[in-house]
């Protein structure tokens, strides 16, 4: 039998957490209370509890000190937070501590008690405390929630498309549903805010989605199902036509509740979308699409939201026109490979796009997907190097945006951060001649060298070597050969005793009277002054 402890510095909800719980069913006893975190941890080092039941604010230490410094203590023990404040870095600090059972007040006893059995059963696990008919049972249990998943993520990926045409009682069998004929309906659960991108606060939520699903859901339907793909939550019911309006308003109490959860994780927006029910496991791919629009919509119409019924009526948005227009500007801002125009031009897009009349979310998810396209094709067109995972590492960022605002804000940011390295790694390209010819000219200056010799080092035809050179430097070919070897003859003035005649040949002159005038003019004076001045 496992111990659990409670620790609340109130004493009466102690004794109502005591009284709640049918603990002989779950093969639990209360070992002890604490009312502060000093004696909490006392007796842990005394009664050994595999589970506690603590607040989150008590004298002494507070809830998530004593999770601490018990995981310290016995890293097996598990832990449930119950607290009347919704506050982040509780529960971040918490699920970092690997505590994944976190209740508000006021405390729901068939929530605590499948809190509690969950709890029990996972440490039995992990201390190999479960019967080998436990073991055995855990293991099927296991495998058939992952096969009861799969039927949702083929429908999702469409990985199978004769699935929707098999009869119920072949999914029944080979993935172990029992589907009964009636109503069947897909909807989606969408997490949006900087959680997304946390794999622990994910797995928090689809274990307390799954919770409050199993609670609102296991008496009005015949059959019910999630699959987590990330931020969204996939949802598949099955039930009678009688049951529709309870099934319903079910649905508002599973938001509502999955809603009080962005009180405990900061950043966090919760939407649902409910597609079109269907007789018909052939339909079920149109419900899902129908509830992928509709979530969708929370672009427009905000986040934390049940969308169901009807996609948005009215016009149509007719986007050819204005998306015509940003095209010529942006191909013309792409080929200037400066940053400013580009982020101009998306800028406007922005701005008239989400000021339209009538347009919904999907299209303005459409637009920022025909704007990374049109990137991509005018980037490869003009042989401009890019990321090769750009456009999946921008949808995949456009899943976690929950408005239209700030999806372009998105767009805008990806793209001219891709473009401002690919127009650096561009120009850079287009120096490159200009990089070999002053290399080739810092090495061979002494020679006689030619502007047909050096052109053909850079690979480029002598006149066109000129002009580009001139555009870079500001200096003709024999102006720049000449500039640096009056600066190494001004280096062999300054530090050797060569005479001006070997210093005249080492730089690459063969005449010293013509060597003495050029470097004059250059300096403003002859060899011998600069020496004198500067040696």
């Amino acid at each position: 039998m496992l111990k659990v402890l409670i620790a609340d510095d109130e004493n009466k909800v102690c004794q109502l957490i005591q009284a709640l719980v049918d603990w002989e069913a779950l093969d639990m006893q209360v070992a002890a209370a604490a009312e502060n975190g000093l004696e909490a941890m006392e007796l842990i080092r005394k009664h050994h509890p595999d589970i506690v039941i603590t607040d989150i604010r008590m004298p002494g230490y507070d809830g998530l000190e004593l999770v601490r410094m018990g995981k310290e203590y016995e890293p097996r023990m598990e832990f449930v937070i119950i607290s009347g404040y919704r506050h982040f870095e509780y529960a971040q600090s918490a699920i970092q501590y690997g505590v994944n059972a976190y209740l508000l007040k006021p405390i729901r006893r068939q929530e605590l008690m499948e809190t509690l059995g969950r709890l029990g059963e996972k440490f039995r696990e992990k201390t190999d405390q479960l019967s080998r008919e436990e073991q055995v049972q855990r293991i099927l249990k296991n495998d058939e929630a992952a096969l009861r998943q799969s039927f949702l993520t083929e429908l999702i990926y469409r990985r199978n498309k004769e699935l929707l045409s098999w009869p119920l009682e072949r999914v029944n069998e080979e993935y172990h549903y029992h589907l009964s004929p009636g109503l069947l309906l897909t909807g989606i659960l969408k997490l949006d805010g900087s959680i997304c991108h946390e794999s622990g606060s994910l797995a928090f939520m689809a274990e307390k989605a799954r919770s409050v699903l199993n609670r609102l859901f296991c008496d009005c339907t015949e059959e019910y199902e999630l699959a987590p793909e990330g931020s969204f939550f996939y949802l598949f019911f099955n039930y009678r036509e009688d049951q529709g309006l309870e099934i319903r308003r079910q649905l508002k109490v599973f938001l509502d509740e999955m809603r009080v959860q962005s009180g405990i994780l900061q950043d966090l927006a919760v939407t649902l979308s409910v597609g079109h029910a269907c007789a018909c496991l052939n339909e079920l791919g149109v419900s899902l699409k129908h509830a992928r629009l509709l979530m969708e919509e929370r672009l427009i119409g905000g986040t934390g939201r049940l969308y169901e019924g009807e996609l948005p009526a009215g016009e149509p948005f007719t986007d050819s026109e204005l998306f015509g227009e940003f095209n010529m500007r942006m191909s013309q801002a792409l080929e200037t490979l400066e940053v400013f125009p580009v982020r101009e031009a998306m800028l406007q897009l922005k701005t008239r796009m989400l000021a339209a009349k009538g347009v919904t979310g999907h299209e303005i998810l459409q637009m920022t997907k025909e704007v990374c396209n049109l990137y991509l094709f005018f980037m490869k067109n003009y042989r401009i190097r890019i990321e090769e995972d750009f456009l999946e590492r921008f949808q995949e960022a456009a899943d976690s945006c929950a408005s239209g605002s700030e999806l372009f804000d998105c767009l805008i940011r990806r793209i001219t951060a891709s473009y401002e390295r690919a127009a650096r790694l561009k120009r850079q390209d287009e120096n490159r001649p200009i990089r070999l010819v002053k290399q080739y000219i810092a090495e061979h200056y002494r020679e006689a060298l030619t502007l047909e010799e050096v052109s053909s080092v850079a690979q480029l035809s002598p006149a066109y070597l000129s002009t580009v050179f001139k555009k870079d430097t500001g200096m003709t070919f024999l102006e720049y050969l000449s500039r640096v070897r009056m600066d190494m003859a001004k280096q062999l003035l300054k530090e050797t005793s060569d005479t001006v005649a070997s210093i005249c040949e080492q730089v690459g002159y063969s005449d010293v009277r013509y060597f003495t005038k050029s470097f004059t003019k250059y300096s403003g004076l002859k060899p011998n002054e600069y020496r004198k001045l500067y040696s």
